[in-house]
C-alpha cells in the first residue's frame, strides 16, 4: 500500500515524455524538409539554374490574390518547412 502513489506519478512522467517526443518529432520533420529544400536549391545553383523559384510560389500567389493570406502562409510552412514568422515574411515578399 505504500507504493500506490507510484502509478499516478509514472503516468504523469510518461505523459510528459510522450508530449516532449511529439514536440521534438514535429520539429525534426520540419528541419528535414528545410534541409531537403536547401539541398535542392544547392543542386540548382551548382547546375547554373540558381534563378528558378520554388514551384509552390505560383500557388502562394494565387492564394494571395484571392485574399487567402492565412492559407498561403500555411502552405508555405508545409511546403518549405518554415517557421510561422519566416512563412509570413516569405509570403509577404512575393
Amino acid at each position: 500500500m505504500e507504493y500506490v502513489w507510484i502509478i499516478p506519478i509514472a503516468g504523469i512522467v510518461l505523459g510528459a515524455v510522450y508530449g516532449f517526443y511529439l514536440s521534438v518529432n514535429g520539429r525534426m520533420k520540419m528541419l528535414e524538409l528545410r534541409i531537403e529544400n536547401l539541398n535542392e536549391r544547392i543542386l540548382q545553383i551548382t547546375k547554373g539554374e540558381g534563378g528558378r523559384e520554388p514551384e509552390v510560389n505560383n500557388l502562394l500567389r494565387e492564394l494571395m490574390e484571392q485574399g487567402e493570406t492565412v492559407k498561403a502562409v500555411k502552405e508555405a510552412r508545409k511546403a518549405l518547412g518554415l517557421s510561422l514568422l519566416e512563412a509570413k515574411q516569405y509570403v509577404d515578399a512575393l
